[in-house]
């Protein structure tokens, strides 16, 4: 499993193998390092990294996990996968990218429609699960290239928005 996470303000891809009582964990380009993680309710526990092994302590708020362990703090979050297909494509700002292969199921915003950063602009079906597209920043939107029922393709533009200038 892989996924995008931001470790102490720093954007990491991590990636998990294995089976249990065996995992490995890669962080970036970084050598896999056996992993184990054992909670003891959903606060303590103990992780061991590699041959290394400490208590941890843990809260959780919202998408963000604070974890107290190896005598440090840390900050983690996991990268909303939309958020990720959109910063892999490299594409610009005010542009809506699919996530995932799928079909169009409801647009939401129509050409010439303003929106604010966060605003449903078109709702998508990929293997049985609905997922909304949101704005990716405030503005009028430009251009929308799916209607209801048709499908696309991975990282596919499916909204463009003329960004809202600043005066």
């Amino acid at each position: 499993m892989q996924r995008q996470i931001d470790l102490l303000g720093k954007q990491y891809i991590t990636t998990i193998s294995g089976h249990p009582g065996g995992h490995s964990l890669q962080v970036g380009d970084d050598t896999p390092q056996l992993t184990c993680l054992t909670m003891e309710n959903e606060f303590h526990g103990t992780i061991q990294l590699g041959d290394e092994q400490t208590d941890l302590q843990m809260a959780i708020k919202g998408e963000t996990a604070f974890i107290r362990a190896f005598n440090r703090t840390i900050t983690l979050s996991v990268i909303d996968p939309v958020e990720q297909a959109s910063q892999e494509t490299g594409k610009k700002k005010g542009t809506a990218f699919a996530p995932m292969p799928g079909m169009v199921v409801e647009v939401h915003a129509a050409e010439g429609d303003k929106v604010a950063k966060g605003q449903p602009l078109i709702t998508i079906e990929s293997m049985k699960i609905l997922t909304v597209i949101t704005a990716p920043c405030d503005g009028e939107v430009a251009t929308v290239n799916f209607e209801p029922g048709k499908t696309f393709d991975k990282n596919a533009v499916l909204v463009i928005l003329k960004e809202k200038e600043d005066k």
